[in-house]
């Protein structure tokens, strides 16, 4: 599975970075994916998106190496311009489920053209394939995140409503925190996080939740969402709150709050 971070707002360039360093230090080391899945870390790739919310400049960057290996350095990859601008950042660390392709267009953040404009997905947890497959006519070559990328653009009119979003949560399998940006529409760009997993039913619940917890933080430019791990061990939780199961937020211009689907 994955660790991922989102944030929207100004932001200092050391405040970028401090995000990056802390989803690196969270990636190499995973206690939390160690006690659910055997997963002592996320070494299949990463991925940073950072663009100005004007959509006056973007940075979509990703590589199939570990995020905290020799070759990478993710907090180089945050531009100068995006000190202090309004901006969104969505980066992500990945480890890859069986069977899933390690590639470029597997690497998070995915990307997908629309009418509407470019989006973009971060996302931990899985898809059934199966039920992306159908959704997009074909059997997906790149991963189930890709998948629901492609399906989601295909679907949207205008901007992402709560009703498109619960008919991509019908695909999920065990969980869906994600991070989902469109920009390039007319309307303006629009950012939509949260949280959902499915509970088991036995005694791995509580390492479940704490695996996909996903927290809100404020700070003083703007709002800041990440996984447990990179929050709980790294950033610290002070000014944070966990979101609910099936909370998403989505932020067009102002912010809405949707509670979706009853957890299972």
């Amino acid at each position: 599975m994955c660790r991922m971070l989102i944030a929207v707002g100004r932001f200092e360039a050391g405040e970028l970075r401090s995000m990056v360093r802390a989803l690196r230090e969270a990636a190499a080391y995973d206690p939390y994916g160690e006690a659910l899945y055997g997963e002592r870390s996320h070494d299949d790739g990463w991925g940073i998106l950072i663009a100005r919310l004007d959509g006056s400049a973007a940075l979509h960057h990703r590589s199939t190496r570990p995020i905290f290996s020799s070759g990478s350095d993710p907090e180089s990859a945050i531009p100068g311009w995006a000190a202090g601008a309004p901006v969104v950042l969505m980066a992500h660390a990945r480890k890859a489920s069986e069977g899933t392709p390690v590639d470029l267009a597997s690497t998070h953040p995915v990307h997908a053209s629309s009418a509407w404009g470019d989006l973009y997905i971060v996302h931990n947890g899985s898809f059934d394939r199966g039920k992306l497959d159908g959704l997009i006519g074909e059997a997906a070559p790149h991963s189930d995140t890709w998948a629901a990328a492609v399906a989601l653009a295909s679907r949207i009119r205008g901007g992402i409503s709560r009703r498109d979003l619960e008919w991509l949560l019908g695909a999920e399998r065990t969980g869906a925190n994600l991070g989902i940006a469109l920009l390039g529409a007319a309307a303006g760009p629009q950012v939509i996080v949260g949280s959902h997993y499915r509970l088991r039913g036995d005694a791995s619940d509580p390492d479940l939740e704490r695996y996909y917890r996903l927290y809100e933080c404020a700070s003083d430019g703007g709002t800041i969402y990440a996984s447990s791990t990179v929050v709980e061990l790294h950033m610290g939780t002070r000014g944070c709150r966990a979101l609910g199961n099936g909370e998403f937020h989505s932020r067009a211009g102002g912010l809405e709050v949707w509670n979706l689907l009853s957890p299972t």
